[in-house]
């Protein structure tokens, strides 16, 4: 079995912290508001409404798509040099 190179190996743990990070900001900035209550009386006529299911990105969210996607790029391409890397290596011997 061959060993990896360290710096491969940190490209990857970095990248992979990166897109998990990333996905738990997006969970965690794209949940609902919660409001209780029950009210007897029609609401003012300038109100805005958000239909239900419906998934609204803020800019933390935002940030939160952008550190993923750098994060799988990342992951992408560490895992791609590593496997050309190999195969070179293995035309070569």
């Amino acid at each position: 079995m061959r060993r990896i190179h360290p710096a491969l190996l940190a490209t990857l743990i970095v990248s992979v912290v990166l897109a998990v990070g990333g996905v738990a900001v997006i969970g965690v900035s794209t949940r609902p508001p919660v409001s209780e209550g029950w009210f007897a009386y029609q609401p003012m006529s300038d109100s805005v409404f958000s239909p239900t299911g419906v998934i609204m990105l803020t800019r933390t969210g935002l940030i939160g798509v952008a550190v993923a996607t750098i994060g799988l790029i990342g992951v992408s391409a560490t895992i791609g040099f590593a496997i050309g890397r190999r195969r070179r290596h293995d035309v070569d011997q």
